[in-house]
């Protein structure tokens, strides 16, 4: 059973299924205005609704949804943030109910500076509830932990270059990549810091 944190990042997930869905949509209407283009036909001014979403190709490549897919890695990080402060919040609301008055306050004071969910700083957020160390043992097939914690940085700093301003090509390949991690990271933290609870308080908390 995974946590209520969880469950909500899986509906958080289909706004980035929409994104690739529009892509998708993109890409194909880009195709077939060419092929009317090429056979002389001429599509009405509903063409010029995708022209700031499809970026023009170099020559001999195809076209980048660019504007789409950068959007999706900003998403993507910001859906794994949230997910992270809502599983730590539903965690520290277990850990600290009986010997904290106000876990709330607390709560807000250990997540009102987290950002850019690198690996070191999701520990320090844990560490508020006895966990400093709650990502050093996530790995899965073909990945190692201080895979996942390179690739964690990595996704990182795309989402940075791109908030940032700076011109990042991302692939729909990268958006792919990034939404199977983020949904990879979070079941795979979601059974450490459900086993971390169950061992300090003795009962499973989902």
């Amino acid at each position: 059973m995974p946590s209520d944190a969880f469950e909500n990042l899986d509906s958080r997930m289909k706004d980035i299924e929409q994104i690739l869905d529009a892509h998708k949509a993109l890409t194909q209407f880009q195709r077939a205005r060419n092929r009317l283009r090429r056979s002389g036909a001429k599509l009405a001014d509903l063409s010029k609704v995708v022209e700031g979403l499809v970026e023009r190709p170099g020559r001999g490549r195809p076209a980048r949804v660019g504007a789409l897919n950068r959007g999706a890695m900003v998403l993507l990080c910001a859906h794994l943030q949230g997910y992270i402060e809502d599983v730590f919040s539903e965690a520290a609301r277990i850990m600290l109910a009986a010997t904290v008055n106000d876990v709330d306050a607390l709560i807000r004071h250990a997540t009102s500076g987290f950002s850019n969910p690198y690996a070191n700083r999701i520990n320090n957020l844990f560490s508020a509830i006895g966990f400093p160390e709650i990502v050093d043992s996530l790995s899965w097939q073909r990945a190692s932990n201080q895979a996942v914690k390179r690739r964690l940085a990595g996704y990182i700093s795309i989402r940075n270059s791109i908030a940032h301003g700076r011109q990042v090509s991302v692939t729909k390949q990268k958006v792919d990549g990034f939404k199977k991690f983020v949904e990879l990271f979070a079941q795979k933290l979601d059974g450490v810091v459900r086993d971390a609870v169950k061992v300090a308080t003795g009962s499973e908390p989902w």
